[in-house]
């Protein structure tokens, strides 16, 4: 018996990244609300697809957070009084990226004075309409059925309003081992009722020796009632010896509702032979 099987790939892109050939620009939109004195805010994001190929989205809106991984969890309109379900208005709600020449989605978000203070929010997906088949083949080369995948892209909108803080807490950092890699597993709170978007480096360090400088990814931290990120970096068994002691240090930078710049700083020291009874 053929399995039929179907897929939906939720793609939230960096700026300017691509997946598939499909560029959006910017990746997110984060609005202030105070910065207006109408009841509505305007703003647009671009879409475009493969220089040699036709792509046709519709666009639709969902209500959403992440979990403590980062992790994509639709919450469904249940008139969550933080989400922007039935107050951001689209156009066009579908069209065709054809040969690369791109698509402006324009937007207004009304109902502004109704929301409460801290951040509201959205995700704005662009899927495509065409389904495409993948063939599936058994160890033997026989047909074993297809995937039918669908794709979508995640545009995730933020709006502040009245009196919002972003506040973040560098909790906690610790290092472990796994088969045939380091971990580093370490975990940032929102302390404010706004979003804090943050990035910055770590230094692994023997002495006054510098063995390794590595970035740390940029990521948020949703607002609300105290909202952790938990986020992973790997690295590999070799950089280390098993008998040596080692120190790291993380810089990670942020700016908080008034666009100043707040640094938070995490010191830890391990020896590599001891990490398999670490708890994170």
């Amino acid at each position: 018996m053929k399995k039929l099987f179907f897929l939906i790939a939720i793609i939230f892109c960096n700026a300017q990244s691509s997946f598939c050939a499909i560029r959006v620009s910017p990746a997110y939109l984060e609005l202030d609300a105070n910065t207006t004195s109408k009841d509505y805010l305007t703003s647009s994001f671009s879409v475009s697809g493969g220089k040699d190929e036709s792509v046709r989205f519709k666009v639709y809106p969902e209500f959403f957070e992440f979990d403590t991984k980062g992790r994509y969890v639709p919450l469904g309109d249940k008139g969550q009084p933080n989400s922007l379900m039935g107050k951001v208005k689209f156009y066009p709600s579908e069209f065709t990226c054809t040969n690369g020449v791109s698509q402006k989605v324009r937007l207004t978000v009304t109902g502004l004075k109704s929301l409460p203070d801290g951040e509201s929010r959205l995700v704005l997906f662009l899927e495509d309409v065409d389904t495409k088949e993948v063939a599936l083949k058994k160890a033997n080369g026989k047909y074993g059925g297809k995937i039918i995948v669908k794709t979508r892209v995640g545009v995730p909108i933020y709006v502040d309003r009245g009196n919002y803080v972003k506040k973040a807490s560098f909790d906690s950092a610790n290092f472990k081992k796994l088969d045939d890699i380091y971990a580093c597993e370490f975990k940032v709170s929102s302390l404010g009722n706004s979003k804090v978007r943050y990035s910055g480096f770590g230094y692994i360090s023997q002495g006054d020796k510098l063995i390794m400088k590595f970035e740390v990814p940029g990521s948020s931290v949703e607002g609300g009632k105290f909202v952790e990120r938990i986020q992973q970096l790997d690295f590999p068994k070799n950089i280390l010896q098993e008998n040596q002691e080692y120190n790291v240090k993380f810089v990670l930078t942020y700016k908080d509702e008034k666009q100043r710049e707040k640094v938070m700083k995490k010191e830890l020291t391990f020896i590599p032979e001891k990490l398999e009874k670490s708890k994170i």
